[in-house]
């Protein structure tokens, strides 16, 4: 059933591709929250998603959270991840009412795929406003590498 959802949404997204959403400033998603709020989500069961690059990730990270980038370099320049969408569906468990938290460095990529996320029928995608940086390193939550 829900596959069959799934197809769906990307059907009624291609029909109306021709609309178009600004990524950067819309606010299709749930909420703008702050790292602490997010840590709070977090241990009760959200999903926390980095949206860096593996090399970011990598170097350090919020505790327990996963790796999908939303872009990708190829051929020395950053282009959108194909395959974003569907990590996020298979990470949810295909579930689009599954609480997603989403981390970056700043808060700007987070604003683009928690709007697209949103846009193809997530229904609880928050961005952690100020990213892994500026507000998780700053206020002290737990890390890894």
């Amino acid at each position: 059933m829900m596959k069959i959802l799934f197809i769906f949404m990307i059907f009624v997204s291609v029909i109306f591709a021709d609309t178009q959403i600004n990524y950067n400033t819309a606010k299709l998603y749930k909420e703008d929250i702050s790292s602490s709020t997010a840590y709070k989500m977090q241990q009760k069961g959200a999903l926390l998603i980095d949206v860096r690059t593996k090399v970011e990730f990598e170097e350090s990270r919020a505790k327990n959270s996963i790796n999908i980038p939303i872009f990708k370099d190829q051929n020395g320049k950053r282009v959108f991840n194909k395959a974003f969408l569907n990590e996020v569906y298979q990470a949810s468990n295909r579930n689009l009412n599954k609480k997603i938290l989403l981390i970056c460095r700043s808060g700007s990529r987070t604003k683009v795929a928690s709007n697209i996320l949103a846009q193809q029928g997530f229904k609880d995608i928050y961005n952690i406003q100020y990213g892994f940086q500026y507000d998780w390193l700053k206020v002290g939550l737990p890390t890894q590498r």
